[in-house]
């Protein structure tokens, strides 16, 4: 610890700074980013900018600075009620299922609370340390507001899930459109709080503790800042390509029963097969539902409920299993043809050689070096 000016400055307040820098930085670049085509990042900035400026309250308590500057007592930056809610938005905005309308009301009681806090910070100091001491204080600007935004969180959660299986049943290509990094910083943003909570009840001056806190932070602004820059939104791939427009076949006749359609559904789900073997459209990488849809001049939606009832599958897993086939030919003839195995992959479509062994192993049980061990033997 060192003395600056009637400040006492340590470890905490540096690495707390350090955050406060970075995140704002970041954050404006993302809300800068956003004007970009295909890059909704405006809610992730202000996420960011929110988070950095949280630890301002840390800072200012880690160096008393309240106790030289009375007037800074109960800075207006505790945003319990906020920051997961913002980041909700966003996770909307990029999602697959962006198109559905986007809850903004989740941030009015984070407004709200801003706004309250914004009209107790301007009152007189011997007003604010009373308000401070009241219980319900803590309770309705922090307690109650973690318990909102837990629930926005888990919330999220759930959107992801469905979001994940909107990706399988749209893209061939999943890598980078899973979203998995927003999963992961919920999840992890969900176990701090509780951690850090659990060990502010244990000890509120823990001087570790409090190290432990700030390193949390950093963690989450440098994990949302990266994959905030090279994240796009989902659907904007199938927007570079045009929006289809495909009406969508609705049977002749009015009465249409349970059997009609599972029949109609296997006389769509042979056609797609045809195309496939006959086109071969699965060995391009980016291929979407969408690119089969104009091709076969069916509904999206009906192709991949066509595949997911008759086929028992997501249009990604339907994709792989073509590709594997294609890819097992291959391996039989590789003297021939003269290419490696992560070659074989990327002809037959897969964009990565770690995306080529996965599939391959769960169509076949084994990897392709294996199998090509087993068939020259």
């Amino acid at each position: 610890m060192f003395e600056v000016g009637n400040l006492n400055y340590n470890f905490q307040s540096f690495l707390d700074m350090v955050g406060l820098i970075q995140g704002t930085t970041l954050g404006v670049l993302l809300i800068v980013l956003n004007k970009r085509k295909y890059r909704s990042t405006f809610f992730l900035g202000l996420f960011l900018i929110f988070l950095s400026l949280k630890l301002v309250s840390y800072i200012a308590i880690s160096l008393q600075v309240s106790d030289v500057y009375p007037t800074l007592f109960l800075l207006p930056f505790n945003f319990s009620w906020l920051l997961l809610p913002l980041f909700f938005v966003y996770t909307q905005q990029v999602c697959a299922l962006s198109n559905e309308k986007t809850h903004y009301w989740v941030l009015i009681p984070g407004v709200v609370s801003f706004l309250a806090q914004l009209v107790i910070f301007f009152l007189p100091y011997e007003t604010k340390l009373m308000i401070s001491q009241s219980p319900w204080y803590v309770l309705i600007f922090t307690y109650i507001g973690i318990f909102y935004s837990l629930a926005i969180g888990v919330w999220n959660l759930r959107l992801l899930y469905h979001h994940r299986i909107e990706v399988h049943n749209s893209f061939s290509l999943i890598e980078s459109k899973e979203l998995q990094w927003a999963r992961v910083f919920l999840i992890y943003s969900l176990i701090t709080t509780v951690i850090i909570h659990i060990l502010f009840y244990i000890s509120t001056t823990n001087y570790y503790f409090k190290i432990l806190f700030s390193v949390f932070d950093l963690i989450a602004i440098y994990w949302v800042s990266y994959h905030g820059v090279v994240q796009r939104n989902v659907l904007s791939v199938l927007d570079e390509r045009g929006r289809y427009h495909i009406p969508l076949q609705v049977p002749s006749e009015t009465v249409n029963t349970t059997t009609t359609a599972t029949e109609e559904l296997e006389a769509l789900m042979e056609k797609i097969d045809n195309h496939m073997v006959r086109s071969e459209s699965f060995i391009h990488t980016e291929l979407t539902i969408v690119d089969l849809a104009e091709k076969l001049k069916v509904h999206p939606k009906r192709i991949s409920t066509a595949i997911n009832t008759i086929r028992q599958q997501n249009f990604n897993t339907y994709v792989n299993r073509f590709r594997i086939k294609k890819a097992e030919q291959l391996l039989r003839n590789q003297e021939e043809i003269h290419l490696s195995i992560e070659g074989i992959g990327n002809e037959v479509g897969f964009h990565s050689k770690s995306a080529f062994y996965s599939a391959f192993k769960k169509e076949t049980g084994t990897t392709p070096t294996k199998y090509k061990e087993k068939i020259s033997a």
